[in-house]
């Protein structure tokens, strides 16, 4: 599957670090979707934007490979709702045994469940739009019509 393999520590130490990556990986799809209404909602080109912010200090994988795929339309699954949501509800549960606080990967997991709610489980992660679109009152996503 993976091209490097990594010991990371005792047993469970693996599977902690993968729920480390969907920790980040939601909150920055977050953030993503969140520049996207943020800069449609004052009038901004989106495609602008996403060029001039992939090249600075917010570049990431999400925004460079996600957000032109939102722009056109493109909520197709690499990963599914359904899926993340099952890696951030193994996180929370976790969390929840620590006592530790999550406030952000909480946040981003009821978003996603307000996605589901809408039919959206088989979309892609990225269909997290979806929510900021109902919530901020913002058309990013074209219809199929346009």
């Amino acid at each position: 599957m993976g091209k490097n393999i990594i010991h990371c520590g005792p047993v469970g130490a693996g599977q902690t670090v993968k729920a480390c990556n969907q920790i980040m990986c939601g909150l920055n799809l977050l953030g993503m979707v969140e520049a996207l209404s943020f800069a449609k909602k004052a009038g901004v080109d989106l495609e602008t934007m996403i060029q001039v912010t992939t090249q600075g200090a917010a570049g990431s994988w999400a925004l460079s490979n996600l957000a032109p795929r939102v722009v056109k339309g493109d909520l197709d699954p690499g990963f599914s709702v359904r899926f993340q949501q099952k890696d951030l509800r193994i996180v929370l549960e976790e969390a929840e045994r620590l006592q530790l606080p999550l406030l952000g990967t909480a946040q981003v997991s009821q978003l996603l469940r307000s996605v589901q709610a809408h039919g959206g489980d088989e979309d892609g992660t990225h269909a997290l739009i979806t929510a900021l679109e109902r919530l901020g009152n913002v058309d990013i996503v074209p219809d199929e019509q346009d």
